[in-house]
């Protein structure tokens, strides 16, 4: 929840919220990439601190109102991830503290321009939908792949 502190009049993002997008986040990774491994409580907090940079990027004011459309980005990254491992017996995600770790380019920093060349998809369907050529929706979904 955003909050307006009246002596400054500066918007920031309540703490709590900020958590509960984290611990979210986190266990939305944790089931989808790492679901039978179990990790320290210090591994743990250190995955969470490298989401929350992730959330603390999203300016304040901005947060309450686009918040959940981070979160299903987020998620969204990370099944391409998942399904882009799943593609090769060879690929493999690495230890969270690593993969989630922005400066890591291979890991869910990697993930942006697959999930932004989706979304161009995405919005070029819906076009396509919304001029009424459905027709042509069915024939580019089934040949469209990322």
């Amino acid at each position: 929840m955003n909050r307006t502190n009246s002596n400054k009049g500066k918007t920031y993002v309540h703490p709590l919220t900020l958590k509960l997008m984290v611990d979210a986040t986190w266990q939305f990774a944790h089931t989808v990439l790492w679901n039978n491994q179990r990790f320290t409580k210090v591994e743990t907090e250190l995955s969470k601190h490298f989401i929350r940079e992730y959330y603390e990027a999203i300016p304040a004011e901005q947060f309450l109102e686009t918040a959940s459309q981070h979160l299903s980005a987020y998620c969204t990254r990370i099944i391409l991830a998942r399904d882009y491992v799943r593609r090769s017996p060879y690929r493999y995600i690495p230890h969270p503290c690593i993969w989630l770790n922005r400066r890591y380019p291979k890991g869910f920093a990697g993930t942006k321009k697959w999930y932004e060349r989706l979304w161009q998809k995405y919005e070029l369907l819906k076009l396509l939908c919304d001029a009424g050529l459905e027709k042509e929706y069915a024939n580019l979904k089934y040949s469209i792949t990322l």
